[in-house]
């Protein structure tokens, strides 16, 4: 059974061991894609329902190349959409060759096909370059998932995420509610990265200290990534302390608050992980910790938990 992360916190305080199921989904860098890959993009004004797994994975029935629907994870965290070999195969795509991808932990080489058609519900992508991939941890979070979603998709597109209701509004803008700023250019490692959603985020526990987050609907808790964001790590923290070990060894700071422009979320249970990484934002930001979130990619804004 998967923990909460108010169960998760209580029981690594007692314990002061646990594993954490931080952050696993694919961060991409920008390249250069193949010549010819003409897109086509149709917009839509549709409505389309999602499963929710464990709270906070967004999973979709996505139609490719006609076929499906499949299981689709949608992460707006994954800068490049991914499906497994098996589909890779089945949808028999055409071979692109392979490209040099830096994840957050490792770089490697994957193999890039060509998607004739990529569908959620009436929005489609046309003559998409996606990525190849066994995706064993996210299999292990979402079985039977045959791929996952990612900005090069979603950016295409204005939505609403309503947790509560589990829909997808696409083209739907809220009547009211503040509009916050987002970036999608940055880098890692010194090398651009690009369709990203990064947002300031001000920790009022800690001084007021204000950050960049990545927006994130593949994470689970709010993360930070000390190791070249070591201001927040050196402030005092209000609240309980608990400290992981393994791999994926982290602090957890209880009953946190965040703000983003007028918003403010309490209650939080914040990660602070010791894995280093060379990477621009300080963390990342779940999507899930808003009832409502909606994501305007043409503007360049997101609207926090919008009246209904």
């Amino acid at each position: 059974m998967m923990l909460t992360a108010r169960l998760l916190f209580v029981r690594c305080y007692r314990r002061n061991r646990c594993s954490l199921p931080v952050r696993l989904l694919l961060l991409a860098l920008a390249i250069a894609l193949p010549a010819g890959l003409a897109a086509q993009l149709r917009q839509s004004n549709d409505i389309v329902s999602f499963r929710l797994r464990d709270g906070y994975l967004i999973i979709v029935q996505t139609m490719v190349n006609g076929s499906g629907p499949f299981n689709f994870l949608l992460d707006t965290g994954t800068t490049r959409t991914v499906i497994d070999p098996s589909l890779a195969r089945q949808l028999q795509a055409p071979d692109l060759g392979e490209v040099t991808l830096n994840g957050m932990l490792r770089t490697r080489q994957d193999k890039l096909v060509r998607i004739q058609d990529i569908r959620l519900g009436e929005a489609s992508f046309s003559g998409l370059g996606v990525i190849v991939d066994k995706l064993p941890r996210q299999k292990m979070l979402a079985p039977g998932i045959r791929g996952v979603l990612g900005e090069d998709f979603l950016s295409n597109f204005d939505i609403l995420i309503d947790f509560k209701e589990r829909t997808l509004r696409f083209g739907s803008v809220p009547t009211a509610g503040e509009r916050c700023r987002f970036e999608t250019m940055g880098q890692h490692d010194g090398s651009l990265t690009t369709n990203r959603l990064l947002i300031a985020v001000e920790f009022t526990e800690v001084s007021r200290t204000k950050v960049q987050l990545q927006l994130d609907t593949g994470a689970k808790y709010p993360e930070l990534f000390p190791s070249i964001h070591s201001s927040l790590s050196s402030q005092p923290w209000d609240g309980w302390m608990a400290t992981s070990s393994g791999a994926n060894s982290a602090v957890i700071y209880s009953n946190t608050a965040i703000r983003i422009g007028t918003t403010t979320v309490r209650g939080l249970d914040v990660v602070q992980s010791r894995r280093v990484l060379a990477f621009d934002a300080a963390g990342l930001l779940p999507a899930a910790i808003f009832h409502r979130i909606y994501i305007s990619h043409s503007g360049g804004f997101v609207v926090l938990n919008p009246p209904e």
